[in-house]
């Protein structure tokens, strides 16, 4: 298959796999599916991509290296600290929409331990992130007196913190009789800025305001 008409295949693919997965809220999509949905031959998943996990690799990376551009253009805003992050905050929970199935793939890739998987997500997305907050955290003690933390700790916190909404959206429904529209959204996106803003600006573990004298 000429070159072009190859890249154009795989964009097809991509594209219906990534449409698919949304309308299902984040659910898989068959390989027949999918070929469906790009009005290709099943027999172009394994040309252009080797197999069925082999595409969803290339999408997951490309939607991670976005989400990692995102970080670079929110670092070079002329933004104050606080406010970056609450961006960034809010950014997440909102690609957690725009994207539901990442988290599954990114989960099932890193439960696999498969070493090209895992090497992926860390230079696409895992790597530039920690570093951008440990950019971000500096910048913010300088500034605005922010606590010292590690940064690569703080990168598992704040996904942490953004993500179990979405990953656990069957027992809000079932739970507490919720359900993820627009109005929770925009007030998870609220609430996670303020916890993580208040655990960089607010006492250290081993102040005097810490834990022991919050529980007087």
């Amino acid at each position: 298959m000429p070159p072009r008409t190859a890249d154009a295949t795989r964009e097809k693919l991509l594209g219906s796999a990534h449409d698919l997965m949304v309308e299902t809220g984040g659910r898989g999509a068959s390989v027949s599916e999918i070929c469906a949905r790009a009005e290709v031959n099943v027999a172009m998943v394994k040309y252009c991509f080797g197999s069925k996990d082999g595409m969803l690799d290339a999408l997951l990376e490309r939607i991670l290296g976005r989400l990692a551009g995102e970080l670079e253009r929110l670092a070079d805003a002329d933004l104050p600290p606080d406010e970056k992050l609450r961006r960034h905050v809010a950014g997440i929970v909102r690609n957690y929409v725009r994207y539901p199935y990442v988290n599954r793939l990114m989960n099932e890739r890193l439960l696999a331990a498969d070493p090209d998987a895992v090497e992926a997500i860390s230079r696409s997305f895992a790597v530039p992130a920690r570093d951008w907050y440990a950019a971000l955290l500096a910048e913010g003690r300088a500034a605005e007196g922010w606590r010292e933390l590690d940064p690569t700790l703080f990168f598992f916190s704040v996904v942490g913190v953004c993500e179990f909404l979405f990953s656990a959206g069957p027992l809000l429904q079932r739970a507490f009789d919720g359900s993820i529209d627009d109005e929770l959204v925009d007030r998870f996106s609220e609430h996670a800025a303020d916890l993580v803003l208040g655990g960089v600006t607010g006492p250290s573990a081993t102040s005097p305001a810490g834990p022991r004298d919050a529980r007087r």
